[in-house]
């Protein structure tokens, strides 16, 4: 902590002495120098503003106690300590009436002007003390400024602000909104349609830095983010301005579309004449911009202009678009797809003639792809595991967006679903195998035993497997049993008529003739043929 400055006003011979006797570094002060003439010392309080003035009560050309008064006028901060060889009373309250720190006697007595020195930097110390406080308070209270005004914002417009206290709100944080008219925009930023290699949170700050200085060029107003979207609060002088702010609005969303690739919409909310109205406002232009899944992105939409088209009549869509749509998905190509979701689509702008309307399309087609993806026993977690918030923001897309979501997940419904036929296909061909093991040994084994122990048709399941496997299920059992024929006669000393019982042939002749046209040889031929290679190598 640096010393406190003390400035002289006295005669030599005393300054001299109290120098010499007073340990002013030992106090926390510094003698920063000593003058002799009212005229000085007021051009020293005035250059040098010291902490402390001691001076005489009587000086060679004014009286001590106007340099007093003229010394406080210009540094109201400086104390004063004065030195008197004045006892009258009434002297020493005018003194204190000026707001002397001290009054001290002449001779001075080098102990009391210790004492008082030392209460005085006790005084200062307390006076600095309170001083830094207050500074870092008021820097709290700046850097907080902005998160209380953000705060102000969200409750007047969730409608959370009194009357009784919205004056005291806007002079405490500092917020300039004295109308005498009020229109709200909310800017939305489109996170689906960002330029590639951009990142979607950079983008939207951009816009909204943009927005601030484009507006704020033309307008006085507030801007904070709510619900993620950027807010305006533009004060207007008169209600007819709001027709310019929608043009102006307009001309931005253009501008910021040409320089940084953004696709965003700007809602206009109704104009207000009393900030406490700002909730219907608000509500108003977070409408507007929601109808941008009718009438498209990268504009200007204004309540005033769209409430008004709003009709009652409402046929929704018939199941049969729905159904033509899952139809394609089960087993279309991706050409198919898409032309699909675009009739879809197609059907739903016909159809939906206002944001209610749509709202209800587009909710249930949100139950429609449940209940398909459930029923296909497919979990998609953008899917099954979001619905409520589906049916939160699915409906405000903008038509471009919608479709890429769409078709998107149609696409992605259509290779899972592929995905499991080859599986199911997969397992079905490896039951029909496990099946004909576990009972190739039983002669009446027939395609007909196979298909009903695996519940399908014959004629699917005849398909399937030839597709499969490459050869008939016939072929199959027959090529089956002849290779476990061919194994028992290598390893084992049993009868060809036996080993025919065996592998499910009851007829010894049959098993004989189907093993030689299987295999070229007899089962006699084939064992005996085996054993001479084997003798041979031997």
């Amino acid at each position: 902590m640096g010393k406190y400055s003390v400035l002289f006003v006295q005669d030599a011979a005393v300054a001299s002495g109290l120098k010499e006797t007073v340990q002013w570094e030992g106090l926390g002060f510094s003698v920063i120098g000593t003058v002799f003439s009212t005229a000085s010392a007021l051009k020293m309080i005035q250059s040098a503003r010291p902490d402390v003035v001691l001076t005489e009560v009587r000086v060679a050309d004014v009286d001590g106690l106007d340099l007093v008064r003229r010394g406080k006028a210009i540094s109201p901060e400086t104390e004063f300590v004065i030195l008197t060889d004045c006892a009258d009373f009434e002297c020493a309250q005018a003194a204190l009436r000026l707001g002397v720190t001290d009054y001290l006697s002449l001779p001075a007595d080098a102990g009391e002007v210790h004492r008082a020195f030392a209460r005085l930097c006790q005084r200062l110390n307390q006076r600095r003390n309170t001083a830094q406080n207050w500074r870092a308070m008021q820097q709290y209270y700046r850097d907080s400024l902005p998160l209380m005004q953000a705060n102000f914002y969200a409750a007047l417009v969730d409608g959370q602000v009194e009357r009784q206290t919205l004056e005291a709100y806007l002079h405490d944080y500092q917020v300039a909104l004295s109308g005498p008219y009020y229109v709200c925009l909310v800017l939305h930023t489109s996170a689906a349609q960002v330029p590639a290699r951009m990142d979607g949170l950079a983008l939207q700050a951009q816009v909204d830095k943009q927005a601030g200085d484009f507006f704020g060029a033309l307008y006085s107003l507030v801007t904070f983010t709510y619900l993620r979207n950027n807010v305006m609060v533009i004060q207007l002088p008169d209600e007819a301005e709001s027709a310019a702010v929608t043009d102006n609005a307009d001309r931005f969303c253009k501008l910021v579309k040409n320089q940084l690739g953004a696709v965003i919409t700007i809602g206009v909310g109704a104009v207000i004449d009393d900030l406490l109205e700002l909730p219907r406002a608000y509500q108003g232009a977070r409408t507007a911009v929601s109808y941008r899944s009718l009438y498209g992105a990268s504009k200007v939409i204004n309540i005033r202009e769209i409430a008004p088209t709003e009709i009652t009549d409402f046929t929704p869509l018939s199941d049969a678009a729905l159904s033509q749509l899952f139809k394609v998905v089960h087993a279309g190509s991706d050409e198919a797809i898409a032309a699909a979701v675009d009739e879809y689509l197609e059907n739903i702008n016909q159809t939906a003639t206002c944001m209610a309307h749509h709202t209800v399309i587009i909710n249930d087609l949100i139950s429609a792809l449940f209940r398909f993806a459930v029923n296909n026993h497919l979990h998609l977690p953008e899917l099954t595991d979001n619905v409520k918030e589906l049916y939160a923001g699915l409906p405000e897309l903008s038509p471009q967006t919608l479709r890429e979501w769409l078709l998107d997940l149609c696409t992605t419904l259509n290779r899972r679903l592929a995905a499991a036929r080859d599986n199911s296909s997969t397992m079905l061909i490896q039951s029909a195998k496990d099946f004909v093991r576990a009972h190739f040994s039983d002669e009446q084994l027939s395609l007909n035993d196979v298909c009903h122990a695996l519940g399908v048709s014959n004629s699917y399941f005849s398909t399937l497997f030839k597709r499969e496997v490459g050869q008939s299920f016939i072929t199959y059992l027959t090529d089956f049993r002849m290779d476990r024929a061919a194994r028992l006669l290598l390893e084992t000393t049993e009868k060809s008529q036996a080993i025919g019982h065996q592998v499910g042939y009851a007829d010894p002749n049959y098993f004989s003739s189907v093993f030689k046209k299987h295999f070229g040889s007899s089962p006699t031929q084939y064992r005996s043929g085996l054993a001479q290679v084997s003798g041979s190598k031997s």
